[in-house]
């Protein structure tokens, strides 16, 4: 019976592919510029302040996440946006690929009006990490796909916007090729201190202008991609340059909350690449088959009888 359940089980919970890449972001040590911190994968772009290790971790309800090691932090501050980088296991486009995702936790610590560069910020937001088209050197516009925005309110709050410097809100685009390009989901501001799960996805088109780039905020980690509606999606703008994706990366920016973190990274081909729940443990396999045979044994019981 035991080993009955298990095969059941195996027949159960099928494993996913796995993913391009996952990062839990456990190097040390804390305070270390994250290409200098233990990880062969991660190389400079753009040479400047670049994102750091943090102490500690981020965990969000119902996701697979490493829990008791580091993370990375964009600390704000530099003479010069630093940009980290990490090739992907080949060069995506449409001929291989018709969606690549990625998935993150995501929490803003603090917000100081210093952190925004400015009082114009709150229109164009600043991005802090994204795909790019190049597999080495820098970020070349419009080279990249599928960015992650940040923005602050008006500070006259005569839009309505997030108020006060105290709340922020995000977005994504084709591309971060102009201001114009960063479409934001203006219905949503969110706080400080929140832990937020957040997946982007960029998919190809077969002409010009048809790229699509989606953001969802917090979707139900181990659900169906349809059962989660994107609060942006960006579309009709100059496609990502060479019409593809090679890397990833990270940027530390001035003009982004000094305090913002990242954690358990995933890239992917496929939604479930990027929103994997826990393995069930060894007991509860063990469990879930028992019990599925003991309830067909029960129907077959219950056939003889009638």
């Amino acid at each position: 019976m035991l080993i009955a359940g298990l095969a059941l089980c195996s027949a159960v919970f099928q494993l996913h592919a796995a993913p391009i890449f996952y990062d839990s972001f456990n190097y040390s040590p804390p305070g270390a510029q994250l290409q200098t911190a233990g990880s062969p994968d991660w190389i400079v772009r753009v040479a400047g302040e670049d994102p750091k290790i943090n102490a500690g971790s981020l965990n969000y309800p119902g996701l697979q996440t490493a829990v008791g090691d580091n993370s990375v932090i964009f600390n704000g501050v530099g003479p010069a946006a630093g940009v980290s980088g990490r090739v992907l296991d080949q060069t995506y486009n449409i001929s291989n690929a018709t969606t690549v995702y990625y998935s993150l936790t995501f929490q803003v610590s603090s917000i100081l009006t210093g952190d925004w560069g400015g009082t114009g910020n709150w229109q164009t937001g600043s991005f802090m990490m994204g795909f790019s088209q190049a597999g080495s050197g820098g970020l070349t516009n419009p080279g990249v796909g599928a960015p992650l925005p940040i923005r602050t309110g008006d500070p006259t709050n005569a839009s309505g916007m997030a108020d006060n410097f105290q709340e922020f809100q995000l977005g994504t685009g084709v591309t971060a090729v102009s201001p114009g390009s960063r479409v934001f989901d203006g219905t949503r501001n969110y706080l400080p201190g929140q832990t937020l799960f957040l997946v982007l996805a960029y998919t190809f088109g077969p002409n010009t202008l048809d790229d699509v780039a989606r953001l969802w905020v917090n979707p139900i980690p181990g659900s169906a991609e349809g059962a989660n509606t994107p609060v942006v999606i960006a579309t009709g703008v100059t496609d990502v340059l060479n019409n593809q994706l090679a890397s990833f990366f990270l940027r530390n920016n001035s003009v982004e909350p000094a305090s913002t973190i990242v954690d358990d990274l995933r890239v992917g081909t496929t939604w479930e690449d990027v929103t994997p729940v826990p393995e069930p443990s060894a007991f509860a396999v063990i469990v879930l088959g028992a019990g599925a045979l003991l309830l067909r044994r029960a129907r077959r019981l219950t056939t003889a009888a009638a």
